[in-house]
């Protein structure tokens, strides 16, 4: 095996096939900076709120009260729903496939999603492969938060 296999074999073993794959569906009203926020601070979710609490969000852990609401009479109608007392809401799953090598930490395969609260639609979302200290993961999702792709 010459120099440059044996490097490229190298390569591949530390950094493996990462990928971040970033949709943007609409824009953040800067004016409105608050988010309701998954319980929790370990992986990749703390790096996300730590990312928010310094670009000045407000985070909150508890959604709005689950309403039910309806009318009475020849044709009952009844609707229930949850609320939120945020413009904004994050949700986020990630789970651990391999580990890496350099540096060593959990290889994970994540998804993002922001979702606006007020009309129900995404944002914007972001999913991939990457190693969970992957700072990447993190610019991904500051850049999506000001419309960048």
């Amino acid at each position: 095996m010459n120099k440059t296999t044996f490097s490229i074999l190298i390569v591949l073993l530390l950094f493996g096939c990462r990928f971040h794959n970033v949709q943007i569906y609409g824009f953040i009203d800067n004016n409105n900076k608050t988010v309701t926020v998954p319980p929790g601070s370990d992986g990749l979710k703390g790096k996300l709120k730590e990312a928010l609490s310094q670009d000045g969000w407000k985070l909150f852990v508890y959604r709005g009260p689950s309403v039910t609401e309806g009318e009475i009479g020849e044709k009952t109608k009844v609707q229930q729903y949850e609320t939120f007392n945020t413009k904004y809401r994050l949700v986020v799953s990630s789970y651990q496939v391999d580990a890496c090598i350099l540096p060593p930490s959990p290889e994970i395969r994540y998804d993002i999603s922001f979702i606006d609260n007020d009309s129900g639609a995404e944002v914007f979302t972001i999913n991939g492969l990457s190693c969970e200290s992957d700072s990447r993961v993190v610019e991904k999702f500051t850049n999506a938060l000001k419309g960048i792709k």
